[in-house]
């Protein structure tokens, strides 16, 4: 038996309750590297062809997709339906429903595992980058059709796969001084949200430098309380928001009410029938209201930072393409301005 799967097994004894990739953390390895240990085990190598596996996800019906960074997991039921992908990015496009954006680039390895626990087995399709970091995992639920499952594991299974190589996480390059003028300008001059990646990879800045090099009618800081005042107000209005979470290799989006928001400890969870959050307020060390303009208007959303600096969310107002934001969405967040928010 690998040495390593050995170890896992003796931690996991140790800390039943601790997840994967904290046990491969206490053993000193990537979560990546710890699920080819259990090769011959529960697990499998699965071929690199990943739009071909995305794409025929759509056979097994129901599933559990599970997108997280190391302060937020937000998971959500769906179906692998309306997926366009290409060798480096794409999107499974289901508003309401299963909605991800793909940065297949990003992506190195993937594996499938077939664990037993105490509610039974687990099917799963996990997806790493090259840092060993998850990207994405798709489980198996109650409603999945399991043989259409197995025949997919079947014929994307990697026999001979090579040797993982995990690449340390190289620190982001960014500018120390800002142009804030140009900043400001090409800022204000955006038709579309998705023009604001261009504009940091211009100046070499992250999002919080180009925050604070603009007007505040366009960025401003408020209290890192704002995310949980932010849910009550949308769950009480009950109007439709959208939670954006991600890692370098895939963003997932819901997009409905608020229907369950209960604060445990330092982590803040909503539970909807089909969508479950979990993140952790205590490590929210920046909160960021903005405004982009688009060809219908500004948005407007709350993004939340950790110290790392890594986005642990985004939440937007919810709008379909063509239309204004929400009135209730603006004045939710225009709220967030009071003294008793003050960063």
């Amino acid at each position: 038996m690998n040495p390593i799967y050995q170890h896992y097994l003796a931690l996991k004894g140790e800390h039943p309750k601790k997840y994967a990739r904290d046990l491969a953390a206490l053993i000193g390895i990537s979560e990546a590297e710890l699920c080819e240990a259990r090769i011959g085990v529960d697990a499998v190598a699965l071929k690199h062809d990943f739009p071909a596996l995305l794409t025929a996800l759509s056979a097994v019906g129901e599933t559990k997709s599970i997108t997280r960074n190391a302060y937020a997991v937000h998971e959500h039921l769906g179906e692998y339906q309306n997926v366009q992908i290409g060798a480096q990015g794409g999107l499974v496009l289901n508003p309401r429903a299963l909605d991800l954006r793909l940065f297949v680039g990003q992506w190195c390895s993937a594996f499938a595992l077939q664990e037993s626990g105490a509610q039974g087995e687990r099917h799963s399709i996990q997806i790493f980058d090259r840092h060993g970091d998850a990207v994405l995992k798709i489980y198996a639920t109650a409603q999945t059709r399991m043989a259409a499952w197995h025949a997919l594991i079947a014929d994307v299974t990697d026999a001979a796969a090579m040797p993982l190589v995990v690449e340390p996480v190289a620190a982001a390059v960014l500018s120390e001084k800002t142009d804030a003028t140009a900043i400001d300008r090409e800022w204000r001059a955006m038709t579309n949200v998705h023009q604001f990646f261009a504009l940091l990879k211009r100046h070499q800045v992250s999002r919080p430098q180009a925050f604070r090099a603009v007007g505040e009618d366009l960025a401003w800081q408020v209290g890192n309380d704002a995310l949980e005042r932010l849910l009550q107000m949308a769950q009480q209005a009950g109007n439709e928001i959208m939670i954006f979470v991600g890692n370098r290799g895939c963003t997932q989006i819901f997009t409905g009410n608020v229907e369950t928001l209960l604060p445990v400890n330092n982590w803040l969870n909503i539970f909807n029938p089909r969508f479950t959050l979990h993140l952790m307020a205590d490590q929210i060390s920046e909160s960021w209201v903005t405004r982009k303009p688009t060809g219908d208007g500004f948005v407007t959303s709350l993004e939340l930072f950790a110290a790392d600096g890594t986005q642990i969310a985004q939440l937007y107002g919810q709008r379909t393409e063509g239309t204004p934001e929400q009135t209730c969405w603006r004045e939710q967040v225009s709220t967030l301005r009071t003294p008793g928010a003050a960063a």
